[in-house]
């Protein structure tokens, strides 16, 4: 199989190990494209909406609603720039970041777990070819 074929079911699975671990401790509601935009807040700057979308290659309309949504779950709110009344910043709750913080955890458990099944040795070198060959793709 190919390396594009297996990064894709391996993320697919990735997601449904932290979706189901934090759907057990009380986070509900919640989707694979939501993960992915939790990753982006917790790890960048404030951004906007249309920020958001362009960073990851989704339309306006798309992000507005996943933002909606998880606007009313509690997960996020939107603040006012204000140098630019008219752009809204994503924001995340105190639930938000709980959110983030018990996925952090989940994700670190599993990492250990997938160390432990390889070794230590060649699972650090697998994350240095992934990140090798990720650093590649992103220049092409």
């Amino acid at each position: 199989m190919s390396f594009c074929y297996n990064a894709l079911k391996s993320s697919v699975f990735f997601n449904r190990v932290i979706l189901k671990n934090l759907e057990k401790q009380g986070f509900t509601d919640l989707t694979p494209s939501f993960l992915t935009l939790f990753a982006h807040l917790a790890e960048s700057e404030p951004m906007s909406v249309t920020s958001l979308a362009n960073l990851l290659g989704v339309s306006r309309q798309a992000m507005h609603k996943s933002v909606s949504t998880l606007e009313r779950l509690g997960y996020i709110w939107l603040e006012m720039r204000p140098e630019n009344r008219k752009e809204k910043i994503v924001m995340l709750t105190e639930n938000g970041k709980r959110l983030v913080a018990c996925a952090l955890e989940i994700i670190a458990l599993t990492e250990k777990k997938m160390a432990a099944l390889l070794g230590p040795d060649a699972y650090q070198t697998f994350i240095e070819n992934q990140q090798k060959l990720t650093r590649f793709l992103e220049e092409i």
